[in-house]
């Protein structure tokens, strides 16, 4: 049976609708602390002019705008992993025997720790406020080479459990292999990759820094969290609608 086409369906479904809650989220919630690290940004600079600094303070696209294209850049980002998201997915349903939803929650919290918990942990989102424009490469790239140390340790754990379960592990043994994968794994995103090369300045409180930190952690939550129960009920529900009608259709044909 090829699960690829309903995946898809779902997944695209459920990663449009995880956009669009991520943006209210974020409209709501992070919005506010937002506006309070560009106040600081722009005391910076009215002090920097006032020293005889040259700044930027020219305004080229107004904040409304800014939310609208912050919005759409979610939406779209969200219908982008949710393309991973079903193919990680498709796979996952033909080797497991979890139900619809299970499965969509479990691969969901997969990709939520490969994409925002592990490269969070190492390199914590800041606010406008925090960073040097001309530091975006090297936080980019460091980044991506902390997403490809989680994909990698994920990967291994998949790899040692099916292992263990193939040739009959103890479970003793099975514990060992699953903690050394995730202790090298966290020797090598801790200790492996550099600091972030930005510092936060003497001008932002770290109430504001950690509050900013932890609800971008917890939108990429929720995102992560509406697209594996969104995709799950729409696979559940359309695996309930094929059950009911292969059961008519035997109990029309027997007649």
């Amino acid at each position: 049976m090829n699960l690829w086409p309903s995946t898809l369906r779902a997944a695209l479904t459920g990663g449009l609708a995880a956009g669009v809650v991520a943006a209210a989220f974020s409209f709501v919630v992070v919005e506010p602390t937002v506006r309070l690290a560009l106040a600081v940004e722009a005391s910076r600079t009215a002090m920097e002019h006032a020293h005889g600094e040259s700044g930027h303070d020219t305004e080229l696209v107004s904040r409304g705008l800014q939310q609208v294209g912050g919005a759409i850049a979610v939406i779209v980002a969200a219908l982008l992993l949710s393309l991973l998201y079903a193919v990680a997915l498709s796979r996952f349903r033909r080797t497991s025997n979890f139900s619809e939803l299970a499965s969509a929650l479990v691969v969901a919290g997969g990709g939520f720790a490969v994409f925002a918990l592990a490269p969070g942990l190492k390199y914590p989102a800041n606010p406008p406020a925090v960073g040097d424009p001309d530091t975006v490469t090297e936080r980019t790239l460091l980044y991506a080479c902390a997403i490809a140390i989680a994909a990698l340790a994920l990967i291994t754990l998949l790899v040692v459990v099916r292992t263990a379960r193939r040739r009959g592990w103890s479970s003793t043994r099975t514990c060992w292999s699953v903690v050394g994968v995730l202790v090298v794994a966290g020797v090598l995103l801790f200790a492996g990759l550099p600091p972030s090369p930005d510092a936060i300045p003497a001008d932002v409180a770290a109430g504001l820094v950690w509050r900013f930190r932890l609800q971008s952690l917890g939108t990429l939550a929720l995102l992560w969290t509406t697209l594996g129960l969104v995709t799950g009920t729409l696979l559940a529900r359309a695996s309930h609608t094929a059950t009911a009608y292969a059961r008519t259709h035997r109990a029309l044909s027997g007649r």
